[in-house]
């Protein structure tokens, strides 16, 4: 009775940050914008397009994630991996260098009865085949963006190099982490030691050790099903393809013809790229700097302004109020049933 008393404590707490956060962050990124106005000049077959584009981006994450779940055993509900999706999304807004993405998303798991290695395994996977194919897209935007990314001066010159080799070295740690034994256990002895981590009683390091092996079952067991990887690249290009295509759409609500879809994600693709590893929560302000230099020229100087603020509502406000909004259901939400394992 008091372990219940506790967890509903722990989760009220939970929400009460939920809410908070959110309305913070929405006030700050709409703070003296004028979005309703903007809103009424749009074309609302767009608009809706671009939310639509956000929703689906949700539903893609949440199959990923399932995908390595279920590889380890855990069936999850429609339900449940639309809750992690939505936990990853706005964790990772509200922390500098979208840190505080799969933690919030553990934690969610582990309250659903997921085993930790599991869930960790499944989150790193995922992670790993959404940085393949975003450096991917962000490449291919340096190379055919039409405005010349390479040809920036000032400060940002040096952003897009950097967020280049920033990411290339979070995939090649992913990859060691993921599938090398020696890699995986040098990083869990590191963890292990770590302040708060050490084992204190004879039964930590034996329940440490065990959730190592439970980790390195799973990666074997990816190792033997390397199709479902693939599947997961498939759709994490599905998925960011959509997301990259958000500023497109917000653009031709507006009015502005000339922008072709190809150019438009080349260009978003080598923003995200370049911002996506910068300690700012949800990259705020350079996020909004970056797109007035890689998207000058695309869309006309009259638009620009009313086009990045419809594209950041589209892709970032909107979807974390419909993130956090969908957490504080779900939570609330009774639970039929557990994780299957």
């Amino acid at each position: 009775m008091i372990w219940k008393k506790k967890s509903l404590w722990l989760s009220i707490a939970v929400l009460i940050l939920l809410c908070g956060a959110t309305v913070y962050v929405l006030h700050r990124e709409l703070n003296g914008q004028d979005i309703w106005g903007t809103l009424l000049h749009a074309d609302i077959r767009w608009f809706i397009a671009a939310v639509a584009a956000m929703l689906l981006y949700f539903i893609l994450d949440g199959y990923n994630i399932s995908r390595c779940l279920k590889l380890s055993g855990h069936k999850v509900t429609f339900a449940q991996m639309l809750k992690y999706a939505f936990a990853g999304f706005f964790f990772s807004s509200i922390t500098p260098s979208s840190t505080g993405g799969q933690p919030g998303q553990l934690y969610f798991m582990a309250k659903d009865g997921i085993k930790v290695h599991s869930g960790a395994f499944s989150l790193l996977c995922t992670l790993l085949s959404f940085q393949i194919i975003s450096v991917s897209w962000g490449l291919i935007g340096g190379i055919f963006a039409p405005h010349g990314i390479w040809e920036l001066k000032g400060d940002y010159a040096y952003v897009f190099p950097i967020g280049f080799f920033l990411n290339l070295a979070i995939i090649l740690m992913l990859i060691c982490v993921l599938f090398s034994r020696k890699m995986a256990a040098f990083f869990a002895r590191i963890y292990m030691k770590l302040p708060g981590k050490k084992p204190v009683k004879p039964g930590d390091r034996y329940s440490m050790l065990r959730s190592f092996a439970g980790y390195r079952r799973a990666a074997r067991l990816m190792k033997k099903n390397r199709s479902v990887f693939i599947k997961m690249l498939l759709n994490s290009f599905v998925e960011i393809t959509i997301y990259f295509s958000v500023p497109f759409l917000c653009a031709k609500a507006l009015g502005a013809t000339d922008m072709t879809w190809f150019s438009g994600i080349c260009t978003q693709g080598a923003l995200f790229l370049s911002v996506s590893s910068l300690p700012l929560p949800g990259a705020a302000g350079v996020t909004e700097y970056g797109y007035a230099l890689f998207f000058d020229g695309l869309i006309p100087m009259n638009l620009l302004g009313s086009a990045l603020l419809l594209s950041r509502f589209c892709n970032f406000v909107l979807p974390l109020a419909e993130s956090g909004i969908g957490l504080l259901v779900l939570q609330l939400k009774p639970k039929s049933r557990r994780t299957i394992k």
